[in-house]
């Protein structure tokens, strides 16, 4: 008999231990302009890892929500074998009317690490849909890649001009382009002219990452002095503010 007990307490461990404990993060998604949640609206909230500079970030959670109000409360639960040391989390949102992007973190929102807890409260920026005429005749210095902050000396510079003709520097190299925009899409050719000058660390590293981000961005989103291109899934990877 206590062979079996000691059986059946060892195959409960060994579940257990399969099972892991869950963590959660929770918070609310709301957004500044005082108009009406859109009728059929979706609300989506992911938990990423957002540790490496120079790759897409690994959602660890994800739930999408029917939204019909502002602020809207969400929870997020999560594997804790999934955290790891020294390694950044975030949360970031969108809101969609069917394939429509209405509003999107333009911001990193840090959780669990370093600190920032497991709540957070997010506020989304409303994607601009005028198109290539907001951008028209416009000047942009690169402040961020992938989510981290650029801060060398040089940094990558985009400038559009009519049409969606751009032109730009990636803080050592010069080039330009014709980029295909429709309301709040955008996106950038594969070939653009650019010359090949021999760049010093860390400046090479970060022309590369810059232009390479360029060929994943599929939308963009203006708020006041601050531009963000964004790609498929969302995500702000290049943000951007308006040169003075």
């Amino acid at each position: 008999m206590p062979a079996k007990g000691t059986a059946v307490a060892a195959i409960a461990c060994a579940m257990m231990a399969s099972t892991g404990f869950a963590g959660t993060v929770e918070g609310s998604a709301s957004y500044r302009e005082r108009i009406a949640v859109p009728t059929d609206a979706t609300l989506f909230v992911e938990l990423q890892d957002v540790s490496l500079a120079d790759a897409p970030a690994v959602t660890l959670a994800a739930q999408r929500y029917a939204l019909s109000a502002v602020p809207a409360p969400f929870k997020l639960s999560y594997d804790d074998a999934l955290i790891k040391d020294g390694h950044r989390y975030s949360v970031r949102a969108t809101i969609t009317q069917g394939q429509k992007l209405l509003f999107t973190t333009d911001t990193a929102y840090p959780v669990i690490s370093d600190e920032a807890g497991n709540s957070v409260d997010l506020l989304l920026v409303q994607v601009q849909a005028q198109g290539a005429t907001m951008l028209e005749n416009s000047d942009w210095i690169a402040a961020s890649l992938n989510g981290e902050p650029i801060e060398t000396e040089r940094r990558p510079e985009l400038i559009f001009g009519q049409g969606g003709v751009f032109s730009g520097t990636g803080g050592c190299n010069r080039f330009t382009g014709q980029a295909e925009i429709s309301g709040n899409r955008i996106e950038f050719p594969d070939n653009m002219a650019a010359t090949l000058m021999a760049c010093p660390p860390p400046l090479d590293e970060i022309e590369r990452a810059f232009l390479k981000t360029m060929q994943s961005v599929t939308t963009f989103a203006i708020q006041g002095d601050a531009l963000a291109l964004l790609d498929e899934a969302g995500e702000p990877v290049i943000k951007l503010v308006r040169k003075q």
